[in-house]
């Protein structure tokens, strides 16, 4: 794993998890904003999100995206560092369960330096144990997804609308194009270590989005706040689903503050 030469050994490394159908690149703005704010990120791409049927590949589960993230942030870990995840949208799930073991509270007991400090879940649907996305969206689930067999895809015009609706139409509709295939199986992966009894959480909320809206989100924050028996961390921005891309400086910069705020 390469470091960045600008980053500031003292605070932790924010490890980004990505939401559905959005490739790594979808956050290179966020990660080089949180680089000049002297904060090491990193981000790869969700294996539900990399595999595509037009390669014949099998489709990842929601389990392969966190155990994919349990090693990135475990080598992170075992060089004493402390790790902050951030998640986007369905990235809440895999963020969360990847965690296991790796708190510092968990660490610090086995004897062990570094794990993850804090959970900043951007506008994100976050579990309790036992249930799946689908769980916890119904109907929510957005109606522009086409199933194709293992995978599911964007209908890319009325995605644009409702995904970037912060953003001119055929900016928007750019974005929505680059899409990726996302794992159908993904969203029926049910939640089985909730990570925020351990580990304190901020959550951005995005009050203009109308993918995952607002009193969605204020359900995902109570039903936190009522399994983990402690105050989330409520930080506000005025965006839509994809501050990544609509508001990348904005985004980075209270994420910053949620850590700083923590300490």
């Amino acid at each position: 794993m390469v470091q960045d030469p600008a980053s500031n050994v003292d605070k932790p490394v924010i490890v980004i998890v990505p939401g559905s159908f959005s490739p790594a690149p979808f956050y290179a703005d966020v990660v080089a904003a949180l680089r000049s704010h002297g904060y090491e990120a990193i981000v790869e791409t969700l294996p539900s999100s990399a595999r595509s049927p037009l390669r014949g590949e099998k489709a990842a589960t929601m389990q392969d995206d966190a155990d994919h993230f349990r090693n990135i942030v475990e080598k992170i870990a075992d060089q004493g560092r402390d790790v902050v995840i951030m998640t986007h949208s369905y990235g809440g799930f895999p963020g969360t369960e990847c965690s296991k073991g790796l708190s510092k509270e968990e660490r610090n007991t086995a004897g062990k330096t570094g794990g993850i400090s804090r959970f900043v879940y951007v506008t994100s649907v976050v579990p309790t144990p036992g249930h799946s996305l689908k769980d916890l969206m119904g109907e929510l689930v957005p109606s522009f997804i086409n199933v194709e067999g293992e995978f599911m895809s964007h209908v890319t015009d009325e995605s644009a609308r409702l995904t970037f609706s912060d953003m001119p139409f055929e900016e928007a509709k750019v974005w929505a194009d680059r899409m990726s295939y996302h794992s159908a199986a993904s969203f029926d992966g049910k939640l089985t270590y909730p990570g925020y009894n351990k580990i304190p959480v901020s959550y951005v909320f995005c009050e203009q989005d109308v993918i995952l809206p607002p009193e969605f989100q204020r359900s995902v924050i109570e039903g936190i706040e009522r399994e983990s028996g402690k105050k989330v961390d409520v930080l506000r921005l005025s965006t839509a689903h994809c501050p990544n891309i609509s508001a990348p400086q904005e985004l980075a910069a209270t994420v910053v503050k949620a850590i700083a705020t923590a300490g």
